[in-house]
C-alpha cells in the first residue's frame, strides 16, 4: 500500500447535537478528499500490522470486505490489489468448518472480486463449500464452533446453525452474492428461512435489539437492564446493508429486512452517547464507560449506507452518521490505528485506547466508502439545515399545556415557564433584543420545594403595574399552591427581575394548574383559574394584584370527584374571558365532547351570547357542561380533548382540539380546528391534521402537541409523528414539528424539525408578539409526566424591515 498523504485535520472536534448546526471543522472532516486520506492510514496500518500473515478467519474476512468496499467506492487500485492479493494467497478458498458462519464471511470478498471480475475460480470452492447446506437435515454441535447450546444435535433451521446474532453479518451476504454471482434460487430460500428464524429467537421486538445468543434472555446488567452488546448488534445492522445489496428488488421478504433495519435504527440512534460513540453495553453505558470504535463503526456505516440507499432519511440521519463519524476520526492516531476497539468476546467488556483489531479497521473501512459515496459539498449541507434557526430558550426545562400563560414577551425578552429536571418551578428571561449582556438570557428559580412532574410548571402574567405575577403548584400533593411577583429592573437591554418571597396560599383541597388573567374593565382583578375542588375547575379571584385572594369558587362539575373536566382558556385583557372543556379526562369519558363560554360582565355566557348563570349563582351551584355550547360531539369521530383557544382578527374564538379516532386506544389522534362564526351563531369545526399516536402508554391520548398563532389564526404549529396531511408514518417515528398555513380553504405543512434522536413536543405561541413567526416547544427525551430531559427550545424570526 503506498503510504499516505499527511493528515492535518484536528482529530477529536467538540460533538454537535441534533440542535447544533454543522460547523466548518466538521464539514471539511467529511470531504471526500479528507476521508479517502483517513482510509488509506488506517488501511496502511493494517497492512503493516498484518506482517505477511494470510488468514481466511471472520476478522481477516470483515477488514478485507472493507477494503474491497474503499476499492469500489474510490476507485483506488492500491486497495483492490491488496484485496486480491489476499483472496489469492488464500487460494480463493474457505476454512474448514462451512456450517460454522464465522468460517464462510471471507467468501463475501471473494465474491465482491468475482462479481466484477467474473473468474468462475474465485468462487468454486465457495459453492461447493455450500452445496450441503440444502441437503441437512440436523446439525451436530462441534461442527458449529462454540455452540452455546449444549445438545449432541439439533435440527438444521437458523436459530440452531446462526445460534449467535453475529452470524447474521457472516453467512447472509454470502448468500445474497452467490444468487447474484449464479442466479439459484436456493440461495435465497436459504437465507429466507434461516434469517428470520433466527431473528424469532434472538430478536427482542420492544428494544428493537438483538441478543447475543439464547444465554442472554436473561442476563442482566449490574443496574438491573437487559445485556445488549455493540459489536453483536453492529454486526446484524452492517450485515443487513451487506445482504440487501445483493437481494432482489422483488423478493417476498426485501421489505422486511428493510423494516427490521429501521426498527434498529429507531433504536440504536437513541443509544448514541455525547461523544457520538456508543458503549459496549448498548443500553448501560454507565456500567463500562469507555467508549468503543467496532460497534460504532458498524453502525456508522448502516447509517451512511442507509442514506445512500434512500432506506433512511438524510436530513434526519446525516447529523447522527456525522457526530459518530466524527467520534471515529477521533480514536484513529496519528499512524492510522484505530483504538478503543474491543477484542474478540462473546458480550460487553472493558475497552482500553490501545485496543485496535483487523475487523474493526474493516468495519470502519466500510463506513468510510459511503462516507466517500456521498462526496458531500456545501450545498449537501446547507440542505440538511433547518428552514428556520432554532434556538435554545431554556437550557432545562418541561410544561404541560393546562398552565397558562406559560410564556410571556414584552417587546424585549420572553419570560418561559417550565419545571426542571429537578422538579424546581422555575422561568427562565431569554432577551430577543440583539444586544451583548450578561443578563440576556437568566434562570430565575421560583419554587422553594422540588417536585419532578410537569404539571408543575408556573403560569405568568404581567400586570397593569408592570410587574410580574408567577401562580404554581405541586400536581395534586398538598392543598397549597403558590405565588411570587417580580419588580422589572433597568432597561429594556439590561433587564433583571427581583422576586418576592414565595407565598404559600392554602387551599381547601389537593392544587394543580394554575391559569392567570387580569381584565381592565373589573378594576383590575386577577382571576386563578385551577383544579382543586372535587378535582374540577375551580377559581380564585383577587382585588390587589394577587397580594390576597378570595375563597375558591367551583365553576364546573362533572360526575364525581374523579371525573375532571379539563379547560383552556383565553382573554382580550379587558373584559372577557373564554374557555373551552370536556366532560372529562378522555380516558375516563368514552364520547368526552368539547364546549364553549365565555365569562363577561360578572356571568357566564354561551357563545351565542345568551346568559347561562352569574358568579354569584355559580357559588350555590357549579355549572354542568351541557349548559355551555356543544363545540364538538365525540360520537362523531371519537373521543376530544382540548388544545388551545385565540380569538381571530374580529374577536371571535377559535379553538384547537384533538379527537381519537379509535377512542381509548390513542394510536390514531387527529387535530381539529373549530372556528364561531357570529352571523349563523354556530360553530363550526373540522379536521385539519393527523396527530399520530400517543406519548406514551398510561397517556393514550397524549398528543405532541397543537398551538394557534394569536396574531394570526391562520398560522398553526403542531407536533405530529406522522405526515400531517396523510396520516402516513415519517422518517424517524420521532415528534416533529410544523409549521400549518391556512390559504384558499385547505391546510398545508411546513417540517420544521428534522430529528431521529429526541422528541419536539407542546408547542405554544405567546400573546401579544411582533414576530412574523414565533414558536416555542419542548425539545429532548419526554418518556413521562415524571421522566424527562428535555429543553425549551423555539424559532424567533422577524422580517429584514424589522
Amino acid at each position: 500500500m503506498r503510504s499516505s498523504l499527511l493528515f492535518t485535520l484536528t482529530l477529536g472536534l467538540a460533538a454537535f447535537g441534533s440542535a447544533e448546526p454543522i460547523n466548518t471543522a466538521q464539514q471539511i472532516l467529511t470531504r471526500p478528499d479528507s476521508v479517502k486520506e483517513i482510509m488509506l492510514r488506517v488501511a496502511d496500518y493494517q497492512e503493516r500490522d498484518f506482517g505477511g500473515q494470510i488468514r481466511t478467519d471472520w476478522k481477516a474476512g470483515t477488514y478485507y470486505s472493507g477494503l474491497y468496499a474503499a476499492y469500489q467506492a474510490t476507485g483506488d487500485e492500491d486497495f483492490r490489489r491488496q484485496a486480491i492479493a489476499w483472496c489469492e494467497n488464500a487460494d480463493w478458498e474457505l476454512s474448514e468448518n462451512h456450517f460454522f458462519a464465522d468460517d464462510i464471511c471471507a467468501a463475501q470478498t471473494f465474491l465482491d472480486v468475482y462479481l466484477d471480475e467474473k473468474d468462475p475460480e474465485m468462487i468454486a470452492d465457495t459453492v461447493a463449500a455450500l452445496e450441503p447446506y440444502f441437503t441437512q437435515e440436523t446439525i451436530r454441535r462441534e461442527q458449529l464452533g462454540h455452540a452455546v447450546w449444549r445438545d449432541e444435535s439439533r435440527p438444521f433451521t437458523g436459530r440452531n446453525v446462526w445460534w449467535w446474532c453475529d452470524s447474521l453479518y457472516m453467512a447472509p451476504p454470502v448468500l445474497t452474492r452467490l444468487y447474484s454471482a449464479t442466479g439459484d434460487q436456493r440461495y435465497l430460500d436459504l437465507l429466507n428461512d434461516f434469517y428470520w428464524d433466527t431473528v424469532d429467537f434472538l430478536y427482542k421486538e420492544d428494544d428493537g435489539l438483538f441478543a447475543r445468543d439464547e444465554t442472554y434472555f436473561d442476563k442482566k446488567t449490574p443496574n438491573g437492564n437487559p445485556v445488549y452488546w455493540s459489536r453483536g448488534n453492529g454486526w446484524v445492522y452492517a450485515g443487513l446493508i451487506r445482504l440487501l445489496d445483493h437481494l432482489p428488488e422483488d423478493d417476498p421478504h426485501r421489505q422486511d429486512y428493510i423494516d427490521l433495519f429501521v426498527e434498529m435504527t429507531r433504536a440504536l440512534v437513541d443509544l448514541q452517547q455525547e461523544d457520538g460513540l456508543w458503549r459496549p453495553a448498548l443500553n448501560d453505558p454507565d456500567w463500562k464507560p469507555s467508549k468503543e470504535s467496532s460497534g460504532t463503526s458498524f453502525f456508522t456505516y448502516g447509517l451512511l449506507g442507509g442514506i445512500n440507499r434512500g432506506f433512511l432519511d438524510k436530513q434526519a440521519y446525516l447529523p447522527v452518521a456525522l457526530k459518530a463519524w466524527e467520534g471515529l476520526v477521533g480514536c484513529i492516531n496519528t499512524d492510522g490505528r484505530l483504538g478503543y476497539a474491543q477484542l474478540v468476546a462473546g458480550g460487553p467488556a472493558h475497552v482500553r485506547p490501545s485496543d485496535s483489531i483487523d475487523y474493526a479497521h474493516g468495519a470502519f473501512l466500510l463506513a468510510a466508502s459511503e462516507l466517500y459515496k456521498m462526496d458531500l459539498d456545501n450545498q449537501d449541507f446547507a440542505a440538511l439545515e433547518d428552514p428556520y434557526e432554532i434556538k435554545t430558550l431554556a437550557r432545562d426545562g418541561v410544561w404541560t399545556w393546562f398552565n397558562d400563560e406559560r410564556v410571556l414577551y414584552d417587546g424585549a425578552g420572553l419570560y418561559i415557564g417550565s419545571i426542571d429536571s429537578e422538579g424546581v418551578s422555575r422561568i427562565d428571561y431569554y432577551s430577543t433584543i440583539l444586544t451583548q449582556s450578561p443578563f440576556a438570557y437568566q434562570p430565575m428559580p421560583l419554587s422553594s420545594w422540588k417536585s419532578k412532574d410537569d404539571h408543575n410548571n408556573p403560569a405568568i402574567i404581567e400586570l397593569e403595574t408592570g410587574d410580574l405575577l408567577a401562580a404554581y403548584s405541586k400536581h395534586h400533593l398538598e392543598p397549597v399552591w403558590y405565588t411570587r411577583h417580580g419588580k422589572k429592573k433597568g432597561p429594556d437591554n439590561w433587564r433583571t427581575v427581583e422576586w418576592s418571597e414565595e407565598q404559600a396560599i392554602e387551599a381547601p383541597a389537593y392544587t394543580t394548574y394554575n391559569n392567570l388573567v387580569q381584565l381592565s374593565e373589573e378594576n383590575g382583578r386577577v382571576f386563578n383559574f385551577m383544579r382543586v375542588i372535587g378535582w374540577n375547575p375551580t377559581l380564585v379571584l383577587s382585588e390587589d394584584n394577587g397580594k390576597t385572594w378570595s375563597e375558591p369558587i367551583e365553576l364546573v362539575r362533572s360526575g364525581n370527584d374523579r371525573t375532571r373536566p379539563y379547560v383552556k382558556y383565553s382573554n382580550n385583557g379587558q373584559d372577557r374571558i373564554d374557555l373551552i372543556f370536556t366532560d372529562a379526562h378522555p380516558r375516563k369519558d368514552h364520547e368526552n365532547n368539547v364546549y364553549h363560554m365565555y365569562y363577561q360582565d360578572g356571568a357566564f355566557h354561551k357563545s351565542d351570547g345568551s346568559l347561562i348563570r352569574t358568579l354569584e349563582d355559580i357559588k350555590e351551584q357549579p355549572l354542568v357542561p351541557s349548559e355551555a355550547t356543544l363545540i364538538y360531539d365525540g360520537t362523531e369521530a371519537g373521543r376530544g380533548w382540548v388544545w388551545d383557544l385565540e380569538y381571530d382578527e374580529n374577536g371571535h374564538p377559535v379553538v384547537a382540539f384533538i379527537n381519537s379516532v379509535d377512542n381509548e386506544i390513542g394510536n390514531d389522534l387527529r387535530y381539529r380546528i373549530a372556528r364561531w362564526d357570529d352571523a349563523s351563531k354556530k360553530w363550526t369545526q373540522r379536521q385539519i391534521a393527523y396527530a399520530g399516536t400517543h406519548l406514551y402508554d398510561r397517556e393514550e391520548h397524549y398528543a405532541g402537541g397543537i398551538a394557534i398563532d394569536p396574531q394570526n389564526t391562520d398560522q398553526i404549529y403542531l407536533s405530529t409523528d406522522v405526515d400531517p396531511a396523510t396520516g402516513k408514518p415519517n422518517a424517524t417515528g420521532r415528534y416533529q414539528m410544523f409549521r400549518g398555513t391556512y390559504q384558499d380553504g385547505s391546510w398545508t405543512f411546513q417540517q420544521l424539525t428534522h430529528d431521529a434522536q429526541v422528541d419536539n413536543i407542546r408547542p405554544i405561541v405567546p400573546r401579544d408578539h411582533d414576530f412574523d413567526k414565533i414558536a416555542l416547544w419542548v425539545r429532548g427525551r419526554y418518556t413521562t409526566y415524571e421522566d424527562y430531559d428535555t429543553a425549551i427550545v423555539g424559532i424567533l424570526e422577524k422580517s429584514d424591515s424589522d
